[in-house]
């Protein structure tokens, strides 16, 4: 056998016993030539072999990748049940999991967290070093209420569609969760009646129960986003106040509603009289490019207050996070002061000089691909390690990847995890109504080192020992 048909059939090996996995970069030709020690023009020929064979394509300028696989898994069921509205009553399972979460040693699957490793966050290192070096006094004072001006102003700038707002539209806070619970403070009270996507981030479930609201829990299509006919059954039989949806890039699901469902939506609401609060925090990561429109670019009559923040974006540690709260806005500036009077200065001052520097794009950019490669890797290692009839989602953007699995002993799967030392988010975080046993989310923003495929196989491996 000719020499780079042998390099290639060990290529092709390492490929099939998942050495390589689907959407995976692979070594340079110039690394393969060195590892095999034969010439450049070998070790190309083994790669076009694999290219004949339809097991990796070439990207110019970037090197050779896996092709996905073709054999994809279903995509989870959407649920269906009657709807009416609840009160929550569901702490104790979410604050059990934070304080898992801080236990050293720890293999965490499913916390919402971005990549914050990544280069192209350099510069955001350089602007927390020049400003803390210019000892500026202005940055240990008080903000003003509204947020600083010179932040808002580059929100406004970034907006990729048309904005239909201004920078004074615009009120900075800590968080794309302290925005949404400004926003529902803003536009419901007591036990008024809110409806959410259903699975929801548990975040919102905590916020609402928190906030003492009764909720209404929507079904949610995981290609398409919130199922629009439940929505206006909802809107007819219940005084519905408000409605909070993630339209781009959902969590858990990762699905994006297409603009023309967007568009009913708002006329939905609109026709009902309900408020929309329109959760963005993710829409950055979508991996259509130029980012969906949001529900507010659409919006003629103050409907909708929008929410986002840097978080997932850029990283959590940044707290910097903004609402344009439309006909709300004395109010949520009212709450805002009452919450926590004003943010602080320095981290708004090193976002404003990231994103005014030109340096926010580029590393959206980045991350798209970033998080695009790995979720077919992830998607990848489920489909090998997790029982037969699994179901994944297939998200349009973001990092996390909703698992539907065979029934199984819950208590049984937590307890081996636990042993094991690793943790996953199971679908009771994600709904009041109970409709989630057997489902759970994968965060597949991080690198998959050892400690994290090794997780993964404990995970699949437990879920088929615990099967019922």
């Amino acid at each position: 056998m000719l020499l780079y048909k042998q390099i290639a059939q060990t290529l092709q090996e390492k490929i099939y016993r998942g050495d390589f996995l689907s959407g995976e970069k692979l070594p340079s030709v110039r690394e393969i030539g060195r590892e095999h020690a034969v010439s450049l023009t070998t070790a190309q020929l083994a790669y076009r072999e694999l290219e004949k064979m339809q097991l990796i394509y070439a990207v110019p300028k970037s090197g050779y990748f896996v092709i996905p696989n073709k054999n994809e898994a279903l995509l989870p069921k959407a649920v269906n049940y009657i709807q009416k509205p609840v009160q929550i009553a569901q702490w104790n399972p979410t604050i059990d999991f934070l304080r898992v979460e801080e236990r050293d040693n720890v293999t965490s699957l499913s916390c919402a967290v971005p990549n914050i490793e990544s280069k192209t966050l350099e510069p955001l290192w350089q602007e927390i070093n020049m400003i803390s070096r210019r000892k500026n006094s202005l940055v240990l004072e008080y903000d003003c209420l509204q947020g600083l001006p010179a932040l808002r102003e580059q929100i406004h700038s970034i907006s990729t569609h048309k904005p239909s707002f201004t920078p004074d539209d615009i009120v900075t806070t800590t968080s794309g969760h302290q925005s949404i619970s400004l926003s529902i403070q803003a536009c419901t009270q007591g036990n008024d009646v809110i409806a959410i996507e259903s699975p929801a981030f548990p975040g919102l479930l905590q916020t609402l129960y928190g906030l003492g609201r009764k909720i209404i829990e929507i079904p949610t299509d995981p290609q398409t986003g919130i199922k629009l006919k439940r929505v206006q059954e909802a809107f007819h039989h219940w005084p519905v106040k408000a409605i909070v949806v993630t339209p781009t890039c959902n969590n858990p699901m990762g699905c994006s509603m297409p603009d023309t469902h967007k568009q009913q939506l708002l006329a939905l609401a609109n026709q009902y009289g309900v408020t929309i609060i329109e959760n963005d925090v993710l829409a950055g990561l979508a991996y259509e490019y130029p980012r969906p429109a949001t529900i507010q670019s659409f919006d003629s009559e103050g409907r909708v207050i929008l929410c986002s923040s840097f978080s997932k974006t850029i990283a959590p540690g940044v707290r910097t996070g903004w609402v344009i709260p439309g006909k709300y806005k004395e109010k949520v500036m009212h709450l805002k002061y009452l919450s926590h009077c004003s943010g602080e200065i320095f981290m708004q001052q090193v976002v404003a000089n990231f994103l005014r520097e030109g340096h926010y794009f580029p590393h959206l950019r980045s991350m798209r691909q970033h998080y695009e490669a790995l979720q077919s890797q992830y998607r990848e290692l489920v489909e090998s390690y997790f029982p037969p009839m699994t179901r994944i989602s297939r998200p349009q953007g973001g990092f996390s990847l909703w698992i539907e699995h065979p029934p199984v002993d819950n208590r049984k799967l937590m307890d081996v995890l636990n042993r094991n030392k690793v943790i996953v988010l199971t679908g009771e975080h994600f709904s009041s109504a109970g409709c989630f046993t057997h489902h759970l989310r994968i965060n597949y923003a991080l690198p998959l080192i050892p400690r994290r495929r090794n997780g993964l196989k404990i995970l699949g491996e437990t879920l088929k020992l615990a099967s019922l």
